[in-house]
């Protein structure tokens, strides 16, 4: 059974609705994802579909939308999240990053956003649209929701976006889909911690004597610069997982590094985060300890030198450290063989005429809490893009209404709609 309406005829609309997303700017850390909502809301009025506004409270230039088709219990979910990473140089890109503009030799329409996650939801919605005419025809009592959910790039963890409607039970459902692009029926994805390490010096005139005879001042940031090489040398555990060929632990030092303050002065402050993606099998506990116990040694060694620099072997410590953990979610995956994933799979084969593959991918995201919370969830299918977080980030314009109909046979199928 199948809508009156084509896929391949609602292309335009949909391309214009992504391009209107992509030129509203929902930089995460920098712009809210207001205008994004609200722009939603009106494409929602315009295909007559039921949404609602959800803010988390002092957060009201943060809403959620939740958009449904039909009116009866909740079968499905789909997610993506309206915010985006910002472009560090505009003028390397082909195209303005934030004009939704198409190229037309590649039929690719390029954008921050495009595909993570923006193109996605637009796939979503209009499916949303499509099984509105479904129910409506079938008299079926379901519904089938949308959450187009804020703060996902801030780290995955947030309390405002799905977490926030999936304690209040707002969204539901027998199984779920992140609108993530790609063909891959994404099982699953890698943990994530972040941490911050943190050493304290003492600062001192780099040209006075003091700094010269190592009586006064340590530098923080060439301990923290040992801190990290040594935690890059270090031979971690290959930790691995079925879900995710050609993936295991990997910890990545010094993805953001801050150091000293002025050119004449020895640094008495530096930081920098450490990211570490986790497999399931995992220990966070042990990887802490690791990293504790080389930055102890680390410190040891750098305050044992300036110990013998000035022969004072009573010299109190003038370099310390602390670690922080910033963010922490772990891996999660739904076997291979669930009825989701097999529905995914048939509806690509039919729809594509590929056989995908069914894999964890590297990148955390926010289906570890739809996992916990007992929906079934694929972290990730959509529609066909590329260049995620990078320059001239890009979805194929002919795979969004395809995408749709992959959508609908999905929940057609799962939800056994028609049986």
């Amino acid at each position: 059974m199948t809508s009156k309406i084509s896929s391949s005829s609602l292309t335009s609309s949909m391309v214009s609705f992504l391009s209107d997303l992509i030129r509203i700017r929902s930089i995460c850390g920098i712009n809210t994802e207001y205008l994004v909502a609200e722009r939603v809301s009106v494409e929602c009025q315009k295909l007559k579909l039921k949404y609602e506004l959800v803010s988390a409270p002092n957060q009201e230039d943060r809403p959620n939308v939740i958009v449904t088709a039909g009116n009866g219990p909740s079968k499905f979910l789909f997610v993506g999240h309206m915010d985006t990473v910002n472009v560090e140089d505009e003028t390397q890109w082909s195209f303005p990053p934030f004009a939704g503009s198409i190229d037309d030799k590649t039929q690719r329409l390029i954008g921050r956003g495009s595909c993570d996650n923006k193109g996605g939801i637009v796939c979503a919605l209009y499916t949303l649209y499509l099984l509105q005419q479904i129910i409506d025809k079938e008299k079926l009592n379901i519904s089938i929701q949308l959450a187009c959910v804020v703060d996902e790039e801030s780290g995955a963890c947030s309390s405002i976006g799905v977490r926030y409607l999936l304690d209040r039970k707002l969204i539901s459902g027998c199984g779920a889909i992140y609108v993530y692009p790609g063909t891959n029926v994404t099982i699953g994805h890698r943990g994530l911690l972040r941490l911050s390490i943190d050493v304290k010096g003492e600062n001192v005139h780099t040209g006075s004597v003091e700094w010269n005879t190592k009586i006064k001042g340590a530098n923080a940031t060439t301990a923290l610069a040992r801190i990290l090489i040594a935690l890059e040398d270090y031979s971690w555990n290959n930790d691995t997982d079925p879900s995710f060929p050609s993936l295991t632990l990997t910890v990545t030092p010094g993805t953001i590094f801050n150091g000293g303050g002025f050119v004449s002065v020895v640094p008495s402050n530096a930081s920098a985060m450490v990211d570490i993606r986790l497999m399931p099998s995992t220990s966070v506990k042990n990887i802490l300890q690791t990293i504790e116990d080389i930055v102890k040694t680390i410190i040891d060694e750098r305050n044992e030198f300036y110990c013998k620099m000035t022969s004072d072997s009573n010299l109190s410590p003038r370099l310390s450290a602390s670690i922080t953990i910033k963010n922490q979610l772990p891996a999660a995956a739904i076997d291979s063989n669930h009825p989701l994933v097999l529905s995914c799979v048939s509806a690509v084969k039919k729809i594509l005429n590929i056989t995908p593959t069914t894999n964890g991918c590297g990148p955390a995201n926010e289906g570890y809490m739809l996992i916990d919370s007992g929906i079934p969830t694929i972290c990730g299918f959509g529609p066909i893009g590329g260049n995620v977080h990078g320059v001239d980030e890009w979805i194929s314009v002919p795979s969004m209404a395809q995408t749709v109909d992959i959508y609908l046979d999905i929940v057609s199928n799962y939800c056994q709609l028609f049986r």
